[in-house]
């Protein structure tokens, strides 16, 4: 028996032979492992560097005026329904709308610069979405280097904006006339906070809610707790604040089909409803590895989390101390990155090609803000609030904002402790590791460090 099975394979061997090389080819091609060169002994470390030195210098000698500052907003609910973005298994148009989603701007102008601070109730500020506003906002005045761009991050928001195979999946087919739309909503904001802009005194108070957030990568571990406001108060006695929490905005179940702004809407809508407030704009912060911790279900979860935020902030809200500033300043500074992967394993991961193929190529970026003396600094993913402490030491008792979703996006970052742990955020998403926390933390820093300099 066993001698015919060898003649038979020995017949074989030259197929079996070429399937065995087609499968290593293919494999070779698909599959490589992952390197951990030190992010220091790195080419792209190298041009981060570059890009730092890069910077322009505030060198404008002329006094600036006064802050003027004006705001606006725009309902940006499609006219049809399309489908919704957050979660991969749920398929299909959002049913309902719970609560419409808007675009919010905040037009910052001291005579001798402006800059648009602008956030949208969807899952993140697509890709797509800056490209075309990069090219639109000349034709108005504008460059997407004067805009600081943000979002709730609800994963119940409307997707229909990644034109490639993998965002299909999270948010759903491609509608370019979608972008296309938005991108013009978002311009007349930016036209109508502009001309509805005085003169107007800030603020910030930041205010502690550790019952309002937990770490869902290390059951118990660190988390980034508190509730920042920013004030503002036009001298004709209209209020704006602008609020930065580090919760996901996933309170509400992951197979609904209402479109809805999560409990940030929620949030905006009561401070919108309290005599004190007359806009009300949210912005995620570092919401990596951060989820909601108010108790209750689905809506009911939403509408606590906004109920004890709420109370956070408007119990000391009219003690807020308002100073005249004059200071702005916004800067861009390219981040460069290793080559991505998606990982299959702890060392091993599909080709870049891949990746490219599946998510598209776009440039990332950190933006950096100066109001006055506060500080942001918006950032091209999900970044952790563990990695906000660092950068606050830099900045010593300065207010400092650390926003998500400033128009790219380069999947989680987290801390690198976690880095091969099988989990979403460190495994799936964390595309550009490993040491994509302390390279992205160390480029924060000198962000902000050059944001301190020199400001007139």
């Amino acid at each position: 028996m066993i001698v015919p099975f060898l003649k038979k394979l020995r017949r074989r061997w030259p197929s079996l032979l070429a399937f065995f090389l087609l499968l290593i080819t293919v494999s070779s091609c698909l599959f490589s492992r992952i390197d951990r060169t030190p992010y220091r002994q790195t080419t792209y470390y190298a041009q981060l560097q570059r890009n730092i030195a890069a910077l322009p210098a505030d060198t404008i000698k002329a006094a600036a005026d006064t802050l003027q500052i004006g705001w606006a907003k725009i309902n940006i609910t499609p006219d049809q329904r399309l489908p919704l973005a957050g979660y991969g298994h749920r398929r299909g148009a959002y049913q309902s709308v719970h609560d419409s989603i808007w675009a919010r701007t905040v037009v910052f102008d001291n005579g001798i610069r402006k800059a648009a601070f602008i956030t949208l109730d969807l899952l993140i500020v697509p890709p797509e979405l800056t490209e075309t506003l990069t090219k639109k906002l000349p034709a108005f005045g504008y460059t997407i280097d004067q805009v600081y761009l943000t979002a709730i991050h609800s994963h119940h928001s409307v997707g229909a904006w990644a034109p490639r195979i993998a965002g299909w999946g999270v948010a759903g087919s491609f509608r370019p006339e979608w972008i296309e739309q938005l991108a013009k909503k978002i311009i007349l904001t930016i036209q109508q906070a502009d001309e509805q802009k005085e003169t107007a005194s800030i603020g910030t108070a930041r205010y502690p809610a550790s019952e309002l957030v937990t770490n869902r990568v290390v059951r118990g571990g660190p988390v980034d707790s508190l509730v920042r406001v920013f004030k503002i108060r036009q001298n004709s006695g209209s209020t704006a604040l602008i609020v930065s929490f580090s919760a996901h905005a996933t309170c509400l179940h992951s197979r609904g089909k209402e479109l809805s702004r999560d409990y940030p809407g929620a949030l905006v809508d009561s401070l919108e409803k309290s005599p004190a407030v007359d806009f009300a704009v949210f912005c995620a912060g570092a919401v990596g590895s951060h989820g909601p911790g108010a108790l209750g279900e689905n809506f009911e979860r939403a509408g606590n989390m906004a109920y004890f935020l709420s109370r956070k902030i408007l119990i000391d809200f009219g003690r807020i101390q308002l100073s005249y500033q004059t200071g702005l300043r916004i800067l861009t500074l390219p981040l460069p990155l290793r080559d991505p992967k998606l990982r299959i394993y702890k060392d091993w991961r599909r080709r870049p090609w891949v990746y490219y193929w599946a998510l598209g190529r776009y440039p990332a970026v950190l933006k950096g803000l100066r109001i006055g003396n506060t500080l942001w600094v918006g950032t091209p993913c999900d970044f952790s609030g563990e990695l906000t402490g660092p950068i606050q030491q830099v900045v010593s008792d300065a207010p400092l904002f650390i926003t998500s979703f400033n128009g790219g996006y380069i999947g989680y970052i987290t801390n690198d402790a976690y880095y091969d742990l099988p989990h979403y955020e460190t495994r799936t998403m964390n595309w550009f590791g490993p040491e994509n926390g302390a390279y992205l933390t160390e480029a924060m820093q000198e962000l902000v460090k050059r944001l301190l300099k020199n400001l007139t």
